[in-house]
């Protein structure tokens, strides 16, 4: 009694201190979620006011090219006057200058016409801008970057032609789009545009030795086609930024009256446990009993339910078949001048479809009354003759062409003759519906008979996408299916048929593309005589 009392002892301590533990780490990542969006927070208040920076740099490059068409000289001094107050009231904008060439193809071509640059800036040379100038368009700006590594880039606005060969540059630095008070304390911002890279922080210090909170950064990309400008904003946190002090202590205190209240729980628990014992065995019988029950109804009705999927699917075939026959009978009989030879056949093949569901369902019978059809020789070369002349109408129909390449003499195997065709029509059916996604010259299906490895084999292959290679594993499984409106049954019902009558059945994709099946069956030369060999 005594080692089970210690146990449960060290078990609520040991729980109390997973739960203290367990709602430290929920603290921390509450913290850190507060940082990170605050600093998201933050990082679109900075893209916002910097978007709102470089906007004004298109503004005052349209005003300025107003001034340049306003009349029809331009207004130089206008122009200098207006890039004179732009630059002593922007201080990011270090220099404004109108350039103008006559050819691009040399120095002498190019000129100065306005600028109004700080003293410590080097003056604009024209002709470094030729590429950038012939590749804008008219009234859209476009960035350069001077100086790779520096904080400076340059906005270049081409004037209309109508005013004449002219370009408006504003030098603009990225340092001093953002002020360092203007960013949360502890954080830093990069700015980049294309080679040009700035740096801005407000009292931002890097993390000292040992362990620390993970670094944060947020990032914006501006939407400015003219000045593409990426924000990097990053705060490297403390202990104290989180501020766990009062929740962890909140904490402790809520998990120690947890704890007791686990303890007054586990005693009152134990009785309640020993008292519900004997009723919940009990209650356990009869619930077992009546899900042996239930499992067994659902046997039944699963059953019966694949077994009507199975008649429904297998009957389509021949049904869909004296449809067409059917059909075509009454468009002959319309005709004039009835052909009595041509009705012949088309009742003829009517006939052979009718008997054909019945045997399927005398299959089916037999299926069920555990008498399974019985094999016999059979000539897969007139089985693969029946079904070329059975398919013919509705392969044509869909501009599927089907080659028979059979061995002279045909196989016989040792199968069920109408079983046998029925593997070859949902095989080549199978195959006529995956070319309807392909080019109609390559809607193609080879019929294959002839003997392999001591068995006779037929091979149906096609020219279509091949098998998913997800689906491939799965293919003869019931009820899988890749086509939309497909049952997943033909292809099961195949292996059925073979695996009955000791044969094989694989799919594979060709490496030249499509699909193909092979079929193996037992040679009926060699099943006769290990039957005469028994005694």
């Amino acid at each position: 009694m005594m080692k089970r009392q210690s146990a449960m002892a060290a078990l609520l301590a040991g729980g109390w201190l997973v739960l203290v533990l367990a709602g430290s780490a929920v603290l921390y990542r509450q913290a850190l979620d507060r940082l990170r969006m605050d600093l998201d927070g933050a990082a679109d208040a900075v893209a916002g006011l910097v978007s709102q920076r470089i906007a004004q740099h298109d503004a005052h490059l349209t005003s300025m090219a107003a001034l340049a068409q306003r009349s029809d000289r331009i207004l130089l001094d206008e122009i200098g006057q207006v890039a004179g107050a732009i630059r002593a009231f922007y201080p990011r904008i270090e220099g404004v200058d109108l350039i103008g060439w006559e050819t691009t193809s040399s120095e002498a071509g190019w000129r100065t016409l306005v600028s109004s640059r700080q003293p410590r800036l080097a003056p604009l040379v024209p002709r470094s801008l030729a590429r950038v100038v012939a590749a804008a368009q008219p009234g859209r700006p476009v960035s350069t970057v001077p100086e790779p590594g520096q904080s400076r880039y340059l906005l270049v606005k081409r004037l209309p032609p109508a005013v004449g060969r002219l370009a408006l540059v504003l030098t603009v630095d990225l340092e001093e789009l953002v002020a360092s008070r203007e960013l949360p304390a502890g954080t830093q911002l990069a700015l980049r545009l294309g080679d040009a890279a700035a740096m801005v922080a407000n009292d931002a210090a890097a993390p000292g030795a040992g362990l620390h909170p993970p670094a944060m950064e947020a990032v914006r990309m501006l939407d400015n086609a003219g000045q593409p400008i990426e924000l990097r904003l990053s705060r490297h946190p403390g202990w104290g930024d989180l501020a766990l002090g009062r929740p962890l202590t909140v904490l402790v205190l809520v998990s120690l009256a947890l704890l007791a209240l686990a303890v007054l729980l586990a005693v009152q628990r134990r009785r309640a446990v020993q008292a519900r014992g004997e009723a919940e065995r009990a209650r356990q019988a009869g619930r077992l009993s009546k899900q042996e029950a239930t499992l067994a109804h659902a046997a039944r009705v699963n059953a019966m339910g694949e077994m009507a999927s199975g008649i429904a699917h297998e009957l389509n075939q021949p049904l869909t078949a004296l449809l067409s026959q059917s059909q075509a009978a009454l468009r002959l009989a319309g005709l004039p001048g009835l052909e009595p030879e041509a009705m012949r056949r088309v009742l003829e093949a009517n006939v052979q479809q009718a008997r054909r569901a019945a045997d399927i369902l005398a299959r089916m019978r037999a299926y069920v009354g555990a008498s399974p059809p019985a094999a016999q020789a059979c000539d897969l070369g007139e089985v693969a003759a029946d079904m070329v002349a059975l398919m013919r109408a509705d392969l044509s129909a869909r501009g599927v062409r089907l080659d028979t390449e059979v061995a002279v003499p045909p196989p016989m195997a040792w199968v069920d003759r109408v079983q046998a065709g029925q593997v070859m029509h949902n095989l080549i059916r199978n195959a006529a519906e995956a070319l309807g996604s392909v080019p109609q010259e390559r809607r193609r299906i080879v019929l294959g008979i002839d003997e392999a490895d001591g068995m006779a084999r037929i091979v149906v292959g096609d020219d279509g996408p091949g098998v998913a290679p997800g689906m491939l594993p799965h293919i003869f499984e019931p009820f899988r299916s890749d086509k939309e409106d497909g049952m997943g049954l033909g292809l099961a019902i195949c292996e059925s048929i073979v695996h009955h009558f000791d044969g094989s059945i694989s799919a594979a994709n060709r490496p030249e593309g499509g699909a193909r099946f092979i079929v193996l069956l037992p040679l009926a030369g060699a099943r006769r005589t290990s039957q005469e060999s028994m005694p």
